[in-house]
């Protein structure tokens, strides 16, 4: 099912490599089956409502003036603008010049970095092919062997063009001994569309990384994201995704522990209003001894959203030692609210000390009843909980703005839910 045209060699800025590299892309789009509920990896989803064919590629870039505003706006960062797909200019790369840290277009890049696209897997299915195939431009970070950012890199991911599907592309490259931090802040206008923004991210010998992502679609919005982490030995990576806009939003995060010592932590907050899907895949794969991995998803579910979290800890015979862990909590605030959660373990060696958990409930009547009798109000009462109930993992994001902003939208969020319940 290929419902675009394949004309497009002379559409995007490619290289030759480049178009090489999109030509085998758009051949193996052609023959990858859509996919199915059926499938282990898309049970429990919508993905049978996607209109596909309604919607067209993005095949120029937006006007600056119809982007949306960003909390990431009016700061004094170091901003970089995605809009339908299409990169934007840096607010300011000086210090990124000063470092040797390359900020840019793939296809602007010299012939030394060529092996970088080497670190990466070539697309696998239905949807990275799509990207691969109509991502426009893809933007590269690459810091080299022994430096460490102190500022964060902040991107600005948006749709903004109704009836499109939209495919950004990150590439993310750390020699060895370097540290970076990035924000991702994903967000669209009022009109439909689809947004499937795929990161490769390699971290490369005792480097480490943080990243983290705001997304906060509009309510027409759908997203299938792809996030793939490689990690070599002693590297160390954060992540973190904060979830609250999208009418279906999709997250897939694969995480690779290739090298022995590695250690990755998945953090993730959620809240589902109206009639949204929000639908998480979490992969952990280890592959070396010594290796550690934790995951923590924490989510709220009001009227008649829903929640999917699917994960796999994959442990390979060589990797003894590992250590790891994946936990999803949900709270449903109303009787229509729907979560499934299904944790999963496949352990290939002894040595091991993996554990999963999951839980879907109600707010907690013991904590709801205590709360009441100190003469708090329901209202008020339930959104404190719900409140303690994301700030263990909010308030651990090392970027004071993103915890500003996650929070300011789930103060409004439960400040509206109280607003609604008391009419």
């Amino acid at each position: 099912m290929n419902p675009f045209s394949n004309q497009i060699k002379d559409i995007f800025p490619d290289t030759v490599s480049i178009r090489e590299e999109r030509n085998s892309a758009l051949e193996k789009l052609s023959e990858t089956e859509f996919p199915s509920p059926e499938q282990e990896i898309w049970r429990y989803s919508k993905i049978f409502d996607l209109d596909l064919e309604s919607l067209k590629p993005s095949f120029s870039s937006p006007d600056d003036k119809k982007t949306e505003s960003s909390f990431l706006d009016t700061k004094d960062l170091s901003l970089v603008s995605i809009n339908d797909g299409w990169l934007g200019s840096p607010k300011d790369s000086n210090f990124l010049d000063s470092s040797q840290v390359y900020l840019g277009s793939l296809a602007d890049m010299g012939k030394e970095f060529a092996h970088i696209e080497e670190n990466f897997n070539k697309p696998k299915d239905f949807f990275d092919c799509l990207n691969r195939s109509y991502n426009p431009e893809t933007l590269v970070i690459h810091v080299p062997d022994g430096v460490a950012l102190e500022s964060p890199i902040y991107i600005k991911i948006q749709s903004v063009t109704s009836d499109l599907v939209v495919c950004p592309r990150i590439v993310v490259n750390l020699g060895e001994n370097s540290e970076v931090k990035i924000v991702e802040h994903h967000l669209s206008g009022t009109g439909v569309s689809l947004s499937i923004p795929v990161l490769d991210v390699h971290v490369g010998q005792n480097s480490r990384l943080k990243h983290c992502v705001i997304q906060n679609l509009g309510e027409e919005t759908w997203q299938v994201s792809k996030q793939n982490f490689q990690l070599e030995k002693d590297s160390y990576v954060e992540m973190f995704t904060a979830a609250f806009g999208g009418d279906y939003a999709r997250s897939e995060i694969r995480c690779d522990l290739k090298g022995r010592g590695s250690e990755a932590y998945s953090a993730a907050a959620y809240f589902g209003k109206g009639e949204q899907t929000l639908d998480f895949r979490t992969f952990q794969k280890h592959e070396a001894p010594d290796t550690t991995s934790k995951l923590l998803f924490k989510g709220a579910l009001d009227e008649d959203s829903r929640s999917i979290y699917s994960g796999l800890i994959k442990v390979l015979p060589e990797a003894i030692r590992t250590k790891a862990q994946q936990t999803n909590r949900n709270i449903k605030l109303s009787e229509n609210a729907w979560a499934e959660s299904v944790p999963n373990l496949e352990i290939e060696t002894n040595d091991v000390m993996c554990s999963h958990a999951s839980t879907v409930s109600g707010i907690d009547e013991e904590q709801l009843f205590y709360l009441e009798s100190k003469g708090i109000e329901t209202s008020v009462a339930e959104r404190l909980i719900i409140a303690g109930f994301f700030d263990g993992v909010i308030s651990k994001v090392f970027d004071p703005l993103l915890v500003e902003e996650a929070t300011s939208i789930l103060t409004e969020v439960l400040q509206n839910r109280s607003k609604s319940e008391g009419k």
